[in-house]
C-alpha cells in the first residue's frame, strides 16, 4: 500500500514533466530583478500581471522560452519599461515591427535565437541608444535592410551567425561606429561590398568563417583578430593592424601586405607554394602551413621570432638553412612528410625546442646522443606511425626514458596503465589519411555577456615577448594591444594515438568561454532539480513516518510478561 502511494506520486510528477513540453499554457518564474516566461505570446506580454507576479513590470531581465506568436509589435514590451536585457530562445517569431523595442529605451542586450526571422526591416531597432549587444543567431535570416541598425550608435557586439544571408548592403554599419566585434560566420556570403567597414574606426574581432567568400580585399581595415577559415579565398591581404589571422581551409595561393604586427598566421589546407611573402612578416610567432604544396627547399630562417611551426603534409626537404636562426622555437611539427632519417644538426639553431613531432614518416632509427647534443631542452619526441613493430617501439621508448623524453604530449607512453596500448597503436602501419576531419559546427557558441571588453583587456594585459614592437599609433580612444597571441590558439599538435596531427583547429575566443546568462537547458534543469528535490524530501518524510510507526507497533506486539523477554529500564 505504501509503495503504491510512492508510485502514484512518481507517476503524477513524470506526467506533469512530460505533458509540460507540449502544453500551450504560459509559465512564469520570477526573481526580484528577472523573469523567465515559457510559452509566451502577445497576450502574455501585453498583460503580464495575469500570468506573473505583480512586480514583473519592474524587472530588468526577461527570458522568453518558446515565443508562440509570429510578430513582435510596437506594444509588445510596453509594460516592461525598465528592461535592460531581452532574450528570446526558440519559437515562431518571423517578423519584428520597426520600433518594437522603442518603449524599452534602457535595453543593453538583445538575444534572439532559433526562431524563423527571415528579414530585418529599416529602423527595426530605433530608439535603442543604450544597446550594446545584439545577437540574432540561427534565425534563417536572408536579407537585412540598409537602415536596419539605424540608431544603434553605442552597439559594440553584433552576432549574425548561423543564418542564410547572401549579401549585405554597403551602408549596413554606417550607424554603428562603436562596433568592436562582428560575427557573420556560417552564412552564405559570396562577397562583401566595398567600403562596408569604412564607418567603423577599429574592430577587435571580425569573424567571417564558414561562408563562400572568394575575395577579401580591405587593406585599410583596422582589426586585431580576423577569422576567415572555411571559405573559397584564392588570395589574402594582411594589413598592418591585424595580429591574428585564421584562414585555413581555403584556396589561398598568394599573400600580400606587410603584416607588420601579425603574430599568429594560420594557413593550413590552402594552395601556398612560395613562402617569400610570409618571410617579410618578421613578428610572426605561430605559423601553420600544414597541407600546403610548399616548395621542397622552402626556408624559414628570416622569421627569427617564430615559436611554433606546423609543416605537416608539406613534403618539405630539410637542409642546414631551413630552420637557421630560429632560436625561439618551442614546437615543430614535421609529421606526414615521408622523412627517412633525422639529422639533428639541421635543428642546431633551435636549442630551446621543447616538442618535435616526426610521427607518420618512414624514419628507421634515431641517434639519441646526437639529439641531446643539438636539442638539450627537448622533452617530447613524437614517433608514432613510422612503421616500427611493437618490439622495436618498446626498445625505442626505453631509450627515450633514459634520455628523459616522452613520446606523446599527454604522457601516455610513460604510463604504467596505458603504455602497452600506446605501443600497440603506435606500432601500426603508416597512416595514409591526408587531412583531419575538423568540424566547426558550434558556430553560435558566442559569449552571451559583456565579454568583448574583457577580451580586449585580457589581450592588452598579456605579457609581451622580448621582441614586442610598438605598432603605429592609433586614433584616440583605441585600445592598444601587445604582440602576444592570446587568441585563436591552436590545440597542441600532438599525435593522439593513431590519429591525424591537427595544427589548424582554432576556436575563436568567444567560443572558448562558457555561456553567460540564462539558457533553456539551464532553466529546464533548474525546474527539474527543484521538482525532484521537493518530491524527494516528501518521500523521505513519509518513509520516516512509516518506519517510526512500524517500530512502535512492534513494541506493542511484544509481550514483556514472557520468561524470555527483556524489560528495558
Amino acid at each position: 500500500m505504501k509503495l503504491s502511494y510512492v508510485g502514484l506520486l512518481v507517476g503524477i510528477t513524470l506526467s506533469a514533466v512530460v505533458s509540460f513540453d507540449s502544453a500551450d499554457a504560459a509559465l512564469c518564474m520570477c526573481h526580484p530583478a528577472s523573469c523567465v516566461v515559457i510559452n509566451a505570446n502577445s497576450t502574455v506580454l501585453n498583460h503580464p500581471e495575469m500570468f506573473c507576479p505583480a512586480n514583473i513590470m519592474n524587472i530588468n531581465d526577461l527570458l522568453i522560452l518558446r515565443y508562440n506568436d509570429t510578430i513582435l509589435t510596437v506594444d509588445s514590451f510596453a509594460p516592461f519599461t525598465n528592461l535592460t536585457s531581452i532574450e528570446i530562445f526558440q519559437g515562431s517569431l518571423s517578423r519584428i515591427e520597426p520600433g518594437a523595442f522603442e518603449k524599452t529605451p534602457a535595453l543593453f542586450k538583445i538575444i534572439i535565437r532559433s526562431n524563423v526571422l527571415s528579414a530585418l526591416e529599416d529602423y527595426t531597432f530605433r530608439g535603442l541608444d543604450a544597446l550594446h549587444i545584439l545577437y540574432l543567431i540561427s534565425n534563417n535570416l536572408t536579407s537585412i535592410a540598409p537602415n536596419a541598425f539605424y540608431g544603434l550608435k553605442n552597439l559594440t557586439q553584433l552576432v549574425l551567425s548561423g543564418n542564410q544571408i547572401t549579401q549585405l548592403p554597403p551602408t549596413l554599419f554606417s550607424s554603428t561606429p562603436m562596433l568592436r566585434s562582428v560575427s557573420l560566420s556560417s552564412n552564405m556570403l559570396t562577397e562583401l561590398p566595398a567600403g562596408i567597414f569604412d564607418s567603423i574606426d577599429y574592430l577587435f574581432k571580425l569573424d567571417l568563417s564558414y561562408n563562400q567568400l572568394k575575395t577579401f580585399d580591405f587593406p585599410d581595415l583596422k582589426v586585431t583578430l580576423l577569422f576567415l577559415h572555411n571559405n573559397s579565398l584564392t588570395s589574402l591581404h594582411v594589413g598592418d593592424h591585424v595580429k591574428v589571422v585564421q584562414a585555413n581551409h581555403n584556396r589561398i595561393a598568394k599573400l600580400s601586405g606587410s603584416g607588420f604586427n601579425i603574430t599568429d598566421l594560420l594557413l593550413s589546407d590552402n594552395a601556398i607554394t612560395d613562402v617569400t611573402s610570409i618571410m617579410l612578416m618578421k613578428n610572426i610567432s605561430k605559423l601553420s602551413l600544414s597541407n600546403n604544396p610548399l616548395q621542397p627547399d622552402s626556408v624559414f630562417g628570416s622569421l627569427e621570432h617564430l615559436e611554433e611551426l606546423f609543416l605537416s603534409h608539406t613534403s618539405i626537404m630539410i637542409n642546414e638553412q631551413t630552420f637557421a636562426n630560429l632560436s625561439w622555437m618551442s614546437l615543430l611539427d614535421l609529421s606526414y612528410n615521408n622523412m627517412t632519417e633525422l639529422d639533428f644538426r639541421m635543428f642546431s639553431s633551435m636549442n630551446k625546442l621543447k616538442s618535435l613531432i616526426v610521427a607518420y614518416n618512414r624514419i628507421e632509427t634515431i641517434n639519441f646522443i646526437e639529439l641531446r647534443e643539438y636539442l638539450p631542452e627537448l622533452r617530447v619526441l613524437e614517433i608514432c606511425g613510422n612503421g616500427w613493430n611493437a618490439t622495436y617501439m618498446e626498445r625505442m621508448l626505453s631509450k627515450m626514458r633514459k634520455h628523459k623524453l616522452r613520446a606523446d604530449m599527454q604522457g601516455l607512453s610513460n604510463s604504467l596503465i596505458f603504455s602497452s596500448v600506446f605501443v600497440e597503436l603506435c606500432s601500426a602501419g603508416v597512416e595514409t589519411t591526408t587531412k583531419a576531419a575538423n568540424d566547426y559546427s558550434d558556430y553560435y557558441a558566442e559569449d552571451f555577456g559583456d565579454g568583448i571588453e574583457q577580451e580586449i583587456a585580457e589581450y592588452a594585459s598579456s605579457s609581451p615577448r622580448p621582441w614586442s614592437t610598438v605598432s603605429e599609433p592609433m586614433k584616440a580612444g583605441h585600445i592598444a594591444t601587445t604582440m602576444a597571441p592570446m587568441f585563436a590558439k591552436e590545440p597542441t599538435a600532438s599525435v593522439r594515438l593513431n590519429t591525424m596531427v591537427t595544427a589548424d583547429v582554432v576556436v575563436p575566443p568567444a567560443e572558448q568561454q562558457p555561456v553567460v546568462g540564462s539558457s533553456p537547458l539551464y532553466v529546464t534543469f533548474q525546474v527539474l532539480v527543484y521538482t525532484f528535490s521537493v518530491f524527494g524530501i516528501v518521500c523521505l518524510g513519509v518513509l520516516a513516518y512509516h518506519m517510526r510507526k512500524r517500530r512502535f507497533d512492534v513494541r506493542r506486539a511484544t509481550s514483556v510478561d514472557k520468561g524470555d523477554s527483556v524489560r528495558l529500564v
